[in-house]
This record gives structure tokens, sequence and C-alpha cells, in this order.
């Protein structure tokens, strides 16, 4: 939204401000901003200028000023002025001589032509700064896909006038599609067949839509206006196309280094545990017997006999094996006196009753 100077009693600045002097050294500086971005702006001024005069940021547009923000009852006791209207703020700040302009949320419909001025009422609207201000679209695309932008075009703009989407080149700026011959889609890998525009004269809206996008279109596009041979540029877009071949391999790489860690991993818990069973049937002291019975010398000499006795109550095949593991004792106490009997261990075999 814009100001009307007069309410706050200013005159309008005129679109065709001369000036004269020192004005005249001012030269237009250019920003070029993305979308969305931020625009900062610092207005030095010099002792030429009161700090407690006014201070405007104003464009011209369509040939209409338009005045977007302005420092409101200054007075030299103030250290700062700071107004803020819509995405503009505008800053005084006498300490260090500047005016500072920011424009936050850029849109394309931003682009134009900004004048930081500030007022005397003796000799008007006294020019500052001047900003060329170009605000661009980003647009991402895969290999292959289609997209679609839209470029609005301002009331002085006619519904007969040639729109056209442009490609930038080294020595210009290359048709690409126009609305007095709009291009149809054909079987061809050239970028103007893959290319549509529409014309909508109520909205006051064209729309661009690419097709089966290449990674060689990757560039910078504007839509325009055709006259006289000649192109008048209104709105820039940036177009990065990415190779959709390099992010279909990827992520098959990864899949496949992940999928052999997998099997890398699996195998190597499959032998852990082999492993561990193996020691696990080493360490089992008598599988096949019902109960055992320990019995040690509580000694820690390795030159003593160590005596053991064993009870068991199930029925043995005289094949069978039998195990045992013998331990000396950890216990440090005083052995006690045991007696010692010595027996000779033989296995008969039951006879079995065929009768059951």
């Amino acid at each position: 939204s814009w100001l009307r100077t007069e309410l706050l009693g200013l005159p309008s600045p005129s679109p065709h401000l001369i000036f004269t002097g020192f004005q005249a050294q001012i030269l237009e500086s250019k920003e070029r901003q993305s979308e969305g971005s931020t625009l900062y702006v610092q207005c030095p001024y010099t002792t030429q200028f009161n700090y407690y005069q006014p201070k405007v940021w104003y464009r011209v547009r369509d040939g209409k000023v338009e005045v977007l923000a302005l420092t409101t009852n200054p007075t030299k006791y103030l250290y700062t002025n700071q107004t803020t209207n819509g995405n503009v703020t505008i800053e005084d700040n006498p300490v260090h001589a500047t005016v500072f302009i920011t424009m936050t949320n850029l849109q394309t419909e931003d682009s134009g032509i900004y004048y930081c001025a500030s007022f005397s009422y003796s000799y008007g609207y006294l020019l500052l700064k001047v900003i060329s201000l170009n605000v661009f679209k980003e647009l991402h695309a895969w290999e292959l896909d289609s997209l679609s932008v839209q470029c609005k075009y301002s009331a002085w703009v006619h519904s007969t006038d040639v729109k056209v989407w442009c490609r930038s080149t080294q020595t210009g700026c290359e048709v690409v599609v126009r609305t007095d011959y709009p291009s149809a889609q054909r079987n061809s890998k050239a970028l103007e067949d893959r290319t549509l525009i529409q014309d909508d004269s109520q909205r006051r809206t064209v729309t661009i839509t690419m097709h089966k996008l290449q990674a060689r279109d990757t560039g910078v596009y504007w839509c325009g206006l055709y006259r006289h041979s000649d192109i008048t540029p209104t709105m820039e877009a940036s177009v990065n196309v990415s190779n959709v071949n390099f992010f279909i391999l990827l992520p098959g790489i990864l899949s496949i280094l992940f999928i052999l860690a997998l099997i890398s991993l699996i195998t190597l818990c499959i032998r852990r545990h082999k492993q561990l069973k193996r020691r696990g049937m080493w360490r089992l002291v008598m599988p096949r017997l019902d109960s055992t019975e320990r019995k040690e010398s509580p000694k820690d000499d390795s030159k003593d006999l160590k005596y053991v006795t064993l009870n068991f109550t199930s029925q043995l095949i005289p094949e069978d094996p039998l195990y045992c593991n013998v331990e000396p004792s950890q216990a440090h106490r005083k052995p006690k006196d045991e007696n010692v009997e010595y027996a000779i261990i033989a296995l008969k075999q039951v006879p079995t009753n065929d009768k059951g």
C-alpha cells in the first residue's frame, strides 16, 4: 500500500522531478533480488539536508508516484525516527546522517524504480538515492517434468500487445514463444516446441508452460512485450533443471550398499551365534545325567590328588561315556579330614522284558 502525502501536509512528489547542481550527480544503482528476499538500502545525506526534515521512499509506476513510507513528525530531539508501512520500513538516524530503508518479502510486482528523498519546504523534494529494483522468480524442476510461470502486466499494457517469453543470451533475449504466434506442442526436442503461452486479458496475466524439461533448458528467462522489433522485459525467471539420471543413480547405489552392509551384519551374527553354541556344549558337565554331586578338596595345590564321588539314577548303556570337570575350590579354609573310599564302577545290562 502507498501513502498520500497530502494527508501528512506534504505535496506529492512529481514523477518528472528536475534537479540541478549536486542532484545531477546522483546515479541510478541497480539491485537484483530473488522473490521472498529482503532489500536493504542506505541513503546518506550531508549538512545540506536538515536531519529533522521528512524523508520519503517512493516509486514511479505507470507514470504515477506511489509514496511507500516517510518519516512523520520529525524533530531534532529524536534519536531516530522510524515508520513502517506494510512491508516497508524507513528509519532516519541523525547520528549517522543516514536514512535506512527495509523492504521485506519482495515480490516480482515490486520491480521498478525507487527514490529516496528529503523534503524541504523551501526547495521541495531533494533526491538522496535512486534504485532500479529487479525481483526475479527462482524455479527448480527435474528433467522430463513440466513447470508453469505466471507473469502479470500493468494497466498500460493492452490486450492486443504481443507478449513474449524469451531466453537471455549474451547478445540479448532470444524469443521462445509469443502470443501472436503461439507454439503448438510437437514431437520435437526444440525448446520452442515444448513451450506454450496463454494470455488471460481479464486477469492481465500471461501463463507460460514448459514441458519435458531438459538439463540444457537451465538459464535465465524473461516475460516481455514485443514492440517495434524490440523486447521490453517485464519479469525475470531463473530456471534450474536438475539431471534426473544422477538423482536416480545415487539412491540406487546407496540402496545396494545398505543391502550389502545388512547381509554382512546378519552373517556375522550367525557366526557369532554358532561360536557361542559350541562353547556352551563344551562346558556341559554331564548332559545325560539326571543329577551330579561334586566334592572338591579346598586346598589349592596342583600336586594333590582330587577325588570325586558321582551319584546317578538313570540307566546307562555300557558304551555311554561319563564326563566330569574337576576344579580346585577357591575357598580358603582349614581342610577337614575325610575318609577316602575306593570303588570300582561297573555297569550291568538289565534284561528287558519282551512282553512289556
